[in-house]
C-alpha cells in the first residue's frame, strides 16, 4: 500500500492555490475550473496534493474526504530546513515554530495553509 494523494476540500480556492504553487512550491500537475467545481493537482513526490472547491457551497456535493483541521497535519520531508524557515519567514507567513530537532530523528517547523491545516516541515538529522 502507498499513499497516492491528499484531498483537501478549501475555502478559498486562490488563496490555497498561491500557497501550495507559490509558497510552498508545488509543481502543478493539472488544474480545472468547471461550473460545479475548481481544483488542482500538485506533485509532492510520489503522492498527489489535490485542492479543491464548490462554488455552490459545502452540499453541492457529498465530499466524504472533507477533513476535520485539528485531527490533521500534513508533513512534507525537505533538503534544507533553515533555507526554507528564513525563505517563509521573509515571506511574511505565519509559522507556528522555528525549526528545532525532535527526537524521532528529524528537524522541523510547522506553517497553516489558508484554511488552517497544519503543515510540517521536516529534515532527517544526519
Amino acid at each position: 500500500m502507498k499513499l497516492s494523494r491528499i484531498v483537501i476540500k478549501v475555502k478559498d480556492y486562490r488563496k490555497s492555490f498561491e500557497f501550495y504553487k507559490d509558497i510552498l512550491g508545488l509543481k502543478l500537475s493539472s488544474s480545472w475550473q468547471r461550473k460545479d467545481s475548481w481544483g488542482a493537482l500538485f506533485s509532492a513526490g510520489n503522492a498527489i496534493v489535490e485542492i479543491i472547491w464548490f462554488p455552490d457551497g459545502d452540499d453541492s456535493l457529498d465530499c466524504g474526504y472533507v477533513m476535520e483541521r485539528k485531527k490533521v497535519r500534513i508533513d512534507f520531508e525537505v533538503h534544507d530546513i533553515d533555507i526554507l524557515h528564513k525563505r517563509f519567514s521573509d515571506t511574511g507567513l505565519d509559522i507556528a515554530d522555528i525549526p528545532h530537532d525532535v527526537p524521532w530523528g528529524f528537524r522541523i517547523f510547522t506553517i497553516k495553509d489558508p484554511d488552517g491545516i497544519p503543515i510540517t516541515l521536516a529534515q532527517p538529522l544526519e
